[in-house]
C-alpha cells in the first residue's frame, strides 16, 4: 500500500490535472515499489530531528525519493510548480554546494548546514532543513530566494510545511507568507500580486480546500 501522504499528493496532482483551468507540464508521481521506513532510517531521523521525529514525520512520506508538478493558465497568468524530495531522500542527501556571498554571515553559517527539500528548478527559490554539522536535532526549515536575496526561517515544521505545498499546489512566494517579510515594499510588489490572484483562482477552482488562513497572512504582510 501506498504512503498516506503519497495517495494525498496524487490527489493533489489529479485535482490540478483534472482542472481544465490548468496545462500541465510536469507530472511526475508514481513509484514502483513501497518504501517502508527501515531502521536505520528511523535511525537517522531521530538523529537529525530529535526523538519524536519518526511519530511526528510517519504519516508525511513518500514512496517516491521525489516528485514533480508543474502547471500553468493558457496564458502563464497564474502557475505552480513544485518539486519535492521525500524526507528520507533529503536527510541522506548532500549540503547545499554553494553559497550566497550577498548574505550575512550569519546567514552564511545556516546555508551551510543546509540540504534541499523542495524546490521550483530554475526559479531561483528552494527550501531546506537544517542539518547542522555536530548533528544536534534541528527542525528548523529555510526558504531562500537567490533572486530577492532573502533566506528566511519559516513559521512551519516540516509536516505542515508539505501539507500547505499540496494545497497551495507550489503557487509561486507562498512561502513568505510565513515569514516577517512586507510584501507592501516595492520589492515585492510582484509576489505580493501574483499571490492575491493566485489565491483568487485556487478558491474559485478548490472550493473543498480552505484558502482562509493564506488570505489572512497575506494582508498581515501588505
Amino acid at each position: 500500500m501506498p504512503t498516506t501522504f503519497q495517495v494525498r499528493a496524487r490527489e493533489a496532482f489529479e485535482e490540478v490535472g483534472s482542472a481544465s483551468e490548468f496545462t500541465v507540464e510536469k507530472y511526475e508521481i508514481e513509484s514502483e515499489q513501497e518504501r517502508p521506513l527501515t531502521k536505520n532510517e528511523a535511525r537517522l531521523m531521530r538523529r537529525y530531528m530529535g526523538p519524536s521525529a519518526v511519530e511526528d514525520a510517519v504519516h508525511h512520506l513518500l514512496d517516491a525519493e521525489r516528485i514533480h508538478l508543474s502547471w500553468h493558465t493558457p496564458d502563464h497568468q497564474i502557475y505552480g510548480e513544485f518539486a519535492l524530495k521525500d524526507l528520507r531522500a533529503c536527510l541522506w542527501g548532500d549540503y547545499m554546494p554553494y553559497t550566497d556571498e550577498r548574505l550575512t554571515p550569519k546567514e552564511k553559517l545556516v546555508m551551510g548546514e543546509i540540504k534541499t527539500l523542495e524546490e521550483s528548478p530554475g526559479s531561483g527559490r528552494l527550501t531546506a532543513l537544517r542539518v547542522p554539522m555536530e548533528i544536534t536535532p534541528c527542525r528548523e526549515i529555510w526558504f531562500y530566494d537567490m533572486n530577492h536575496q532573502r533566506f528566511e526561517l519559516l513559521d512551519l515544521d516540516y509536516s505542515s510545511y508539505v501539507d500547505t505545498l499540496l494545497i497551495t499546489k507550489g503557487i509561486p512566494g507562498w512561502q513568505y507568507l510565513y515569514t516577517d517579510t512586507h510584501l507592501a515594499d516595492d520589492e515585492f510588489s510582484f509576489i505580493a500580486r501574483q499571490l492575491e490572484i493566485s489565491l483568487d483562482a485556487l478558491e474559485e477552482i478548490f472550493p473543498r480546500h480552505d484558502y482562509s488562513g493564506l488570505r489572512e497572512r497575506l494582508e498581515a504582510r501588505l
